[in-house]
């Protein structure tokens, strides 16, 4: 894997990236850590991996004017453009599923696949997603991770940003982006849905079970609302299926990928 730092307009973002393979960008959600995850190392193997810091998270700079998913989607075409990429692939797990989303209803041609992750976005009355930005830091991992190892690495990780000043800086940072991008109205854009019939690509939604932050039922949303796309339940897995559930993930998003 190696690191990159590449000019926006001025914005600079810093870019993870590894692989040969037709490219595939990875767009993460709100609480990513900024480190390159294993599973990305699997896909890897097929294809040329970006995994891009959002401007205003990680080691990334803040873009003037992005205050918005929408925005931020226009941002990120701007960033393919600078990398001089044409069509990609893409995944986006959370708030970058909602990112996703956004960028294949902009420029619909650009995608040749789309992967969504418990994809925040829409609003689903009645699914019981709580709002993130109360919850306590131990009932926020609760309804992320659906596994005891999972809820506890995630405790160890977020107690050790108590002796790490630049990490919590990092996620106190992400935490404020998050804000300005997805508080109100929290964590859904309401004209995206008059939107979404503009999605050409082929499209697979990957869910977990017991995803307590995004439930179910937002999956279930987003496979009426685009045309042909299908919806994949992980069973046993939380908010972050390609994490905690990796091998099932894999088994069916490589094969979505390379069909």
């Amino acid at each position: 894997m190696t690191e990159d730092t590449v000019d926006v307009r001025g914005t600079r973002i810093r870019l993870l990236r590894e692989g040969d393979g037709p490219p595939l960008l990875y767009l993460h959600g709100s609480g990513d850590s900024g480190v390159w995850q294993p599973v990305l190392d699997e896909l890897a193997r097929d294809f040329h991996v970006l995994r891009p810091d959002h401007p205003g998270y990680g080691f990334s700079d803040e873009a003037k004017g992005v205050d918005t998913i929408h925005e931020l989607a226009f941002f990120t075409l701007d960033l393919l453009d600078a990398l001089g990429l044409g069509r990609v692939a893409v995944i986006g797990s959370s708030l970058g599923g909602w990112l996703a989303a956004d960028l294949a209803t902009i420029e619909p041609q650009r995608l040749t696949r789309l992967v969504l992750v418990g994809a925040a976005g829409l609003r689903v009355e009645g699914s019981g997603q709580p709002d993130e930005f109360t919850l306590e830091p131990a009932a926020a991992i609760a309804a992320t991770y659906a596994g005891a190892e999972g809820r506890r690495t995630a405790g160890e990780r977020f107690a050790a940003l108590e002796t790490d000043a630049p990490a919590m800086e990092r996620y106190l940072r992400n935490r404020i982006t998050t804000a300005h991008l997805a508080w109100n109205p929290y964590f859904h854009d309401p004209k995206l849905v008059y939107r979404l019939h503009r999605i050409t690509a082929p499209t697979l939604i990957v869910w977990g079970s017991e995803d307590g932050l995004v439930p179910v039922a937002h999956g279930r949303r987003w496979t009426d609302l685009i045309e042909g796309s299908r919806l994949e339940v992980i069973e046993g897995a939380g908010h972050l299926p390609h994490v905690e559930a990796t091998e099932q993930f894999l088994s069916v998003v490589r094969t979505f990928l390379t069909a």
